[in-house]
């Protein structure tokens, strides 16, 4: 059973207040930027603290107590992985990494020795395309009018080009668009490629199951962070054949990395110690698998249901604010909890600094690290243009959005809070001098509700 109030109980950002402009009284904050990052719940927080106060100590390296213990914890955390993504461990390997686009860069690296093209998604987050560009030829495959991917452009490019690997996103972190996944991996693996899913907005979010290795829809690669996934900044995660992993030179030599160094020689480690060089972050690692554990004690399928309920409200009420366009037309069922939207022809910045000082109502606003997908969304056809002028030392605004992402934790009632101050600047109604920034609630002015 979903019983919100015990899982807004477990975080302890939902009793923060803030001082908002028009309020005598702090304003409980609604934090709708989960897409960007999660806040750790108190069982994971626990968890991670135990660990830096009782049994804080390097991994794979001593005999003593601590370390036997830190590095029992540690081992523990490829299991749990390997278990939530429903992953055959036999010949494949996950590697402790400090964000996804470090692991996915790994990706970039472990492949480029490999004959071919890596065909990226228009619709990625420049972490899953820039690594690719850096390390070898990219072409995109583009997105329909409704923001969904191209499934007939994705199969004519595999189709007209030798690809080796398929890079896309688990779900868009502008639109919310989920692509379909085992779908894209069957046709990559019939025209010779891999696929890489980046699962950074998906980890929290639905069940991952990367299918057996025989199965023509398994995901070769897969990488996520738990700092979407309620753990701390600094712990994420590779999934990749052990083949691959092994073959390659280690990501980053050094301590950990070799079986056996000699003045003139050098043998290294199987993955994923080949690939986990220097001191891992172990204390982040154990607590994303506490938050992993965390998720499957809910239900993957509970969050889900929770998640759908929550957009499909906010999409039908959203109607409800004059001049408001909302990015793309997912359906419900093809989405995550992400939307993004501009009122009228006021600047996304502008929108997101009221809906904060305001109404404590945390959002993101900008292009979200998916330059190329916002272009197509937005309509707009200056991309070259953009470029020549930043390169000139132009300074200017690139344009975007506003986005709003639901975690586990949100509300109906947050919603309609944030329904009803849209509808107030849609109006152009707000308190705030919004010229002179220095009239405007600062930092040092907040005010934080006691722990209660």
């Amino acid at each position: 059973m979903f019983d919100i109030e015990k899982i807004r109980e477990e975080f302890p950002i939902t009793k923060k207040c803030f001082k908002v402009l028009g309020s005598d009284e702090p304003q409980k904050l609604i934090y709708l930027d989960h897409g960007a990052s999660t806040h750790p719940c108190t069982t994971v927080l626990n968890k991670y603290i135990d660990f830096i106060k009782n049994y804080y100590s390097n991994v794979h390296r001593g005999r003593h107590f601590l370390s036997m213990i830190s590095s029992e914890l540690f081992d523990r955390v490829y299991e749990t992985i390997f278990n939530f993504i429903h992953a055959e461990k036999e010949n494949n390997s996950i590697v402790l990494t400090s964000n996804t686009t470090m692991a996915l860069d790994m990706v970039a690296c472990f492949m480029k020795e490999t004959e071919g093209i890596t065909l990226v998604s228009l619709m990625e987050h420049h972490s899953n395309d820039l690594p690719h560009r850096h390390r070898g030829k990219v072409i995109h495959f583009g997105v329909n009018a409704d923001g969904s991917i191209d499934m007939n452009d994705l199969e004519k490019k595999l189709k007209q080009n030798k690809i080796k690997l398929v890079a896309v996103t688990g779900a868009s972190n502008v639109t919310g668009f989920l692509p379909d996944i085992h779908e894209i991996a069957k046709l990559a693996h019939r025209h010779g490629a891999k696929i890489l899913v980046d699962a950074a907005q998906i980890l929290a979010h639905i069940k991952i199951d990367v299918k057996p290795d025989n199965d023509e829809g398994h995901i070769d690669f897969l990488a996520a962070a738990g700092h979407k996934a309620y753990a701390p900044f600094g712990s994420a995660f590779l999934f990749g054949p052990t083949e691959i992993l092994n073959r390659c030179q280690p990501y980053i030599p050094g301590g950990g990395t070799v079986l056996f160094v000699s003045e003139d020689d050098y043998v290294y480690a199987d993955s994923p110690d080949r690939h986990q060089g220097g001191t891992p972050n172990i204390a982040g690692a154990i607590a994303l698998a506490e938050s992993i554990n965390f998720l499957d004690s809910i239900g993957m399928e509970n969050i889900r249901q929770h998640e759908v309920e929550l957009t499909d409200y906010a999409l039908s009420r959203l109607n409800e604010v004059p001049n408001l366009k909302i990015l793309g037309d997912i359906p419900v069922k093809n989405r995550l909890g992400v939307i993004a939207f501009n009122i009228g022809d006021l600047n996304n910045g502008l929108v997101a600094t009221i809906l904060n000082n305001e109404a404590a109502i945390a959002t993101r606003n900008g292009r979200f690290c998916a330059h190329p997908y916002m272009s197509f969304l937005l309509g707009k056809h200056d991309s070259n243009e953009i470029v020549s002028r930043l390169k000139g030392g132009e300074k200017f605004d690139i344009g975007g959005a506003v986005r709003i992402t639901f975690g586990i934790f949100n509300t109906i009632e947050e919603v309609d809070k944030v329904i009803e101050t849209l509808k107030m600047i849609s109006a152009k109604q707000w308190k705030g001098d919004y010229q002179n920034p220095a009239k405007l609630i600062n930092c040092k002015e907040v005010e934080l509700s006691p722990e209660y």
